[in-house]
């Protein structure tokens, strides 16, 4: 999780006002706020919105709430896992801000729809955005700690690796060995995304003192493929869930990866990982592919891999 929430709606005049909380108690922070483009949007004019448990799953049941000047509403996250949890349209002038119930939370304000045209899907009172909340434990900013996280990048000779948490955001380079190396890591939860070819590894938890080899998962192989697992969109936060809870899979079974359905439909074989739109199974098996799905829901996907 970065240093700062990832905020691409700042030039529609969208705000977080962080929580007011102390540093070891938890609260709802949001992780992103995204103003949907032309293609996402289809013309709609909602918020949509998601709530995260801190491991990166969807927290159903969490409650959202909705201001505006002279209304309110509460929203539960309770929709499907190929949408997002919850949404709620908004009108004409309506400025709207929302926040998580429960505990302390981060807020989003000036959320509107009175934003010049964006053709093709975008217009005037024609506007939606997403926002994400997670739940985190607040951390003192001068934490510190001697933690090491290490391990083997396959194939990544020369890359650059970023690692991410509520509090630390570090980058490092894989030596010519296909090693790499964080060392002096406060107690807390981390991410490592290999920015070259998009490998991800995480959650992984230090106590401030221990040491902890991760490895990660081989690259997509160039070779002709034999199998490869299809993921849902990369910077969605249930894909990266996924890519989690199967990273020792993919190392196990050098399966080959990745995000891209012209891919899949080079292999023989093709493992659909969550919610896919009907056509991709559609267009897979019309190029000869033998396809099979795995579940979306997490603790569904981990008895499916291990059955």
């Amino acid at each position: 999780m970065p240093d700062e929430p990832i905020n691409d709606a700042e030039d529609y005049g969208v705000v977080i006002v962080p929580a007011e909380v102390s540093p070891g108690a938890s609260y709802w922070r949001v992780v992103r706020v995204h103003h949907l483009t032309p293609e996402e949007n289809q013309g709609r004019h909602h918020v949509f919105l998601d709530a995260l448990d801190e491991e990166g799953r969807r927290e159903y049941g969490a409650r959202i709430l909705a201001t505006w000047d002279g209304g309110s509403q509460e929203l539960i996250i309770e929709k499907p896992e190929s949408e997002p949890g919850a949404n709620m349209p908004m009108f004409k002038w309506q400025v709207v801000a929302v926040e998580a119930l429960g505990m302390p939370s981060d807020r989003v304000e000036n959320l509107r729809t009175d934003h010049p045209d964006e053709a093709p899907g975008n217009t005037l009172f024609h506007h939606s955005f997403l926002v994400v909340f997670q739940r985190a434990v607040a951390q003192d900013s001068g934490a510190t700690g001697e933690s090491v996280i290490h391990g083997r990048a396959p194939d990544g000779a020369g890359h650059t690796l970023i690692l991410r948490s509520e509090t630390v955001e570090r980058t490092t380079t894989v030596g010519e060995d296909e090693r790499y190396r964080f060392e002096g890591l406060p107690a807390g939860q981390y991410r490592i995304e290999d920015q070259d070819d998009g490998r991800v590894i995480g959650p992984i938890e230090v106590d401030g003192e221990n040491s902890v080899e991760v490895d990660f998962p081989p690259r997509q192989p160039t070779a002709p493929l034999t199998h490869y697992l299809l993921f849902g969109p990369p910077d969605h936060p249930t894909t990266q869930v996924h890519l989690s809870l199967l990273a020792e899979y993919v190392v196990e079974n050098r399966y080959a990866y990745g995000f891209s359905v012209a891919d899949a439909a080079k292999a023989p074989r093709a493992t659909l990982v969550g919610d896919h739109p009907d056509e991709v199974r559609m267009t897979l098996e019309a190029a000869g592919v033998q396809v099979t799905k795995l579940p979306a829901d997490p603790s569904a996907l981990v008895a499916a891999i291990h059955s």
